[in-house]
């Protein structure tokens, strides 16, 4: 957990020192996402939407309010490797206690 929250809080550094900036930050990501799902632009944002019996961010097209999923063709080896994190994912999730146990009473 003490990685993952490591690595959260150097992302912002890395976007940075790669395009010199981040675009939005967390609060533009979600209003560029509403003004799509409104309708009131069109455009791709990429979601966690469903994917199997997990959930992974791909890019979601958006036309007139309405989203469709617009992964690229993948090569045999990209599709394997987007099935094996959707696996990881599934493990991941195994390994979290349940909800009850996760919320102090």
């Amino acid at each position: 957990m003490r990685t993952v929250l490591d690595e959260l809080h150097q992302r912002p550094a890395l976007i940075r020192s790669g395009i010199g900036r981040t675009r939005c930050g967390p609060a533009g990501a979600v209003l560029s996402t509403l003004r799509k799902a409104l309708g009131l632009v069109d455009g791709v944002e990429e979601l966690s939407v469903p994917y199997g019996d997990v959930f992974l961010g791909i890019p979601m097209r958006f036309t007139g309010g309405s989203a469709t999923p617009c992964l690229p063709p993948l090569a045999q080896s990209e599709r394997l490797g987007l099935d094996s994190a959707a696996g990881s994912l599934r493990d991941a999730y195994t390994l979290l206690p349940a909800l009850p146990e996760r919320i102090a009473t």
